[in-house]
């Protein structure tokens, strides 16, 4: 178990939450898309959490790239949102060999980081980048582009009219 998953009570790496923050069950799992967060804060993890559960998501918590390489052996997320500073290694550099890979190079990923504008720029590359810190707004359009729905139920701020 990752060290900064630790102390979030029984809650384990890898494992989903099993329901929204409101307290209701998530969607049936089966229909809901699969989310898979890598990072090795806390807090960053459960507020991602948070605002994918809240939009019908299912979502992984890991704070190690060797637990998302086994989360990945077995299963496939709709999307996955990644750290780049990583304790075990590079997200940005997960991303581009994951891209590579024949049975995982069209995964939908996103490189959440604060590295230099240089590095982001590299990542880029590769995979959209989220610059740290970000507004949620930002995250919640990279998971309705990745499981776009006709009723859409993330929270949208009002219009100046």
């Amino acid at each position: 178990m990752g060290t900064a998953l630790a102390n979030l009570g029984t809650q384990r790496s890898g494992e989903p939450m099993g329901t929204n923050t409101n307290g209701r069950p998530a969607q049936r799992r089966d229909e809901a898309p699969v989310l898979c967060i890598l990072d090795d804060d806390a807090a960053t993890l459960d507020l991602v959490r948070d605002v994918a559960e809240e939009s019908g998501w299912v979502a992984y918590r890991f704070s190690r790239i060797s637990e998302v390489r086994q989360f990945l052996s077995g299963r496939r997320p709709t999307l996955l949102i990644l750290d780049d500073d990583l304790p075990d290694g590079r997200g940005g550099d997960l991303a581009r060999e994951l891209q590579q890979d024949e049975s995982l190079g069209d995964l939908p990923m996103v490189v959440c980081t604060a590295a230099h504008p240089a590095r982001q720029k590299e990542i880029g590359g590769w995979a959209p980048v989220i610059s740290k810190p970000f507004e949620l707004e930002e995250f919640e359009r990279h998971l309705e582009a990745s499981f776009p729905r006709p009723a859409s139920r993330l929270r949208r701020q009002p219009t100046a009219g």
